[in-house]
């Protein structure tokens, strides 16, 4: 069970390997990897650059996840997210989740993002061309999320 934030690109089949690897007694293996568009409202997106509060953000994605423990069967989990300058194809985010059946590990690991997208202390500022723009929280982002949580 791990948190990790970091600069560097990553690979995600280093990551998957090494996590199935770490939890063969489980039935199922969910990943989900987040990565950055080369287009955003019909522009161009030259990189990303994401800040972060990263003990804040430590506090509030473990706050997340005790939730959604308590709420899904899971035996681990595994969340890597850069900060820094990203660029259009490259890695933002990486969520791997072990458990016994599978929609444990569905579950959880969407709710994770879900929950990520809307709560976590990242900031991103896009940048295009012809300037930058920071990303507002979308509405549709909030929509499925089970606030009750």
């Amino acid at each position: 069970m791990q948190i990790l934030f970091q600069r560097k690109k990553f690979i995600e089949s280093d990551f998957i390997k090494k996590f199935s690897s770490d939890n063969k007694n489980s039935g199922a293996i969910f990943s989900f990897i987040g990565k950055v568009r080369p287009k955003n409202q019909n522009n161009n997106v030259l990189s990303i650059d994401i800040e972060l509060y990263e003990k804040m953000a430590q506090v509030q994605i473990k706050k997340i996840i005790n939730k959604l423990m308590k709420k899904h069967l899971i035996d681990d989990y595994l969340v890597v997210h850069r900060y820094g300058r990203v660029k259009p194809r490259e890695n933002i985010v990486l969520i791997v989740v072990a458990s016994q059946h599978r929609k444990e590990s569905f579950r959880f690991g969407e709710g994770l993002m879900d929950w990520l997208k809307v709560k976590a202390t990242f900031w991103k500022k896009e940048n295009f061309a012809n300037g930058s723009e920071w990303v507002n929280q979308k509405e549709a982002d909030r929509e499925f999320i089970d606030f009750s949580l």
